[in-house]
């Protein structure tokens, strides 16, 4: 065999891998630490969400609770629910993780406070005009995790931080 000979078959078969894997990495959006959970001073939790630029519109923005990670829920433990803001709000948001804004389309149902087991997710995307996904965030935190949070602090992506953190974290992300 010659030495082009040995390469014939392994240049194809590469180029084929690398047009696959570029194939299969553009169908995920990527994932930023844009989203924060937090505790106000009057206890209630708090939603911190900042997309990469002010002039990103959100999409949907969700809470899921799995229950597969432990632990019950009563009735009065806040649940799942998913929203989706109006085309016109964009920039940071804070709000109730108990009570998206009232101008979003979706709603939660009553609760006064998080199940003591499972893991909540909370999430946005951001959307291109044609309504595909440009970029999705989400964090993940458990009852037990906010309740070890100082005044002031924000739990994102695995890890406590003040506001200022959280936003330059989020900044550097994008």
């Amino acid at each position: 065999m010659t030495g082009s000979g040995k390469w014939a078959g392994v240049l194809p078969r590469a180029a084929v891998a690398v047009g696959l894997a570029l194939l299969t990495a553009g169908c995920s959006p990527p994932e930023h630490p844009l989203v924060a959970v937090g505790r106000a001073p009057d206890g209630d939790i708090r939603a911190l969400l900042r997309p990469c630029s002010d002039e990103d519109a959100f999409g949907e923005v969700s809470l899921l609770r799995d229950e597969d990670k432990g632990g019950r829920a009563t009735s009065t433990d806040l649940g799942a629910w998913t929203a989706r803001p109006p085309g016109s709000v964009t920039g940071e948001q804070e709000f109730s993780l108990f009570r998206p804004p009232p101008d979003w389309a979706g709603k939660a149902r009553p609760a006064t406070g998080l199940a003591s087991g499972p893991h909540y997710y909370l999430s946005f995307d951001v959307e291109k005009s044609n309504g595909a996904v440009q970029y999705e965030a989400i964090t993940s935190f458990t009852s037990a995790t906010l309740a070890k949070l100082k005044p002031g602090q924000w739990w994102v992506a695995g890890e406590a931080m003040s506001r200022a953190e959280f936003r330059k974290q989020a900044d550097d992300a994008c």
